[in-house]
């Protein structure tokens, strides 16, 4: 039976996610601000235009717009989103985020 062009391409984008999350917080973790959106431009902060942190939300917002469309959920694709609803003077730093999530992934 052939899959259904939303079927391939929801395991592309799967498929091409993780390494590409991995490496986003490797970066944020190592100082770069911008991942989960905590600062912004009147924030004063270098480097937030970061266009590889742009295309991964926008990946994990198809991954979960299809997903759901199918009665399923993507948890990494939901954990990045729920790092970036944080928000609070509670809240840890970015970078801090970024190790932590590595650390729940194994990836530390």
């Amino acid at each position: 039976m052939r899959r259904s062009s939303k079927d391939q391409r929801l395991e592309n984008l799967e498929f091409e996610f993780r390494p590409r999350l991995i490496a986003c917080l490797r970066e944020c973790a190592a100082g770069r601000w911008g991942l989960f959106g905590q600062k912004t431009a009147r924030d004063n902060v270098k480097n937030l235009g970061w266009p590889e942190a742009d295309e991964l939300k926008l990946i994990a917002g198809e991954i979960k717009a299809l997903t759901s469309e199918f009665g399923q959920s993507n948890p990494l694709a939901e954990k990045l989103f729920e790092y970036c609803a944080m928000r609070g003077s509670n809240v840890k730093g970015e970078p801090k985020l970024a190790r932590q999530f590595l650390t729940e992934l194994g990836e530390t």
